[in-house]
Formats: C-alpha cells, structure tokens, sequence
C-alpha cells in the first residue's frame, strides 16, 4: 500500500481506505496545555525557541485562543528540540 499523500487522499478515502497516516495525530498542544506546563516550563523561553512573539502567546492563553497550524507546528518542533513531547 502506498503512503496517503495530497494528490491521492479524497481518492483513499472515498473508497474507505486508511488515510490517517497523511495527518500528524501523535502530538496534541493548546492554549489550555500550556498552562497546563507553565507549572513546569517557561512559555516565555518556549516562545523565543518557537519564533512567537512572547505577547502574542501570553494574549493567546490568557484569552483560550487556539493556536494557528503554524504555532502549534513550533511549538511541537521546540520542544523536540529539547527531545520533549507533550500527549494530551
């Protein structure tokens, strides 16, 4: 079977086919979890790694806005940098 890719997903799953291993589903990260880690990590300094403006994702938690695709996508590639993860 071949990898599901952009080109042939809405083909896959139309015909009821596994399409899941096109989407990233290991890692799970919002506004909420982040306080949730503010316990024990500094969203400041995990800002800065990510390339976010610090106000920015202080506005966002303290609101419950969701973080965009894009954050969300650096935040989870700071932390691995670290070699950490979160599961929700």
């Amino acid at each position: 079977m071949n990898a599901t890719n952009s080109d042939n997903l809405e083909e896959r799953f139309d015909a009821g086919e596994d399409v899941l291993d096109h989407f990233v589903t290991d890692v799970v990260i919002s506004t909420y979890r982040l306080v949730e880690l503010s316990k024990i990590l500094n969203l400041s300094a995990l800002a800065r790694e990510a390339g976010i403006h610090v106000q920015t994702l202080q506005a966002k938690i303290r609101r419950g806005t969701p973080l965009s695709g894009d954050e969300t996508a650096r935040i989870v590639a700071a932390l691995k940098r670290f070699h950490l993860a979160t599961i929700a």
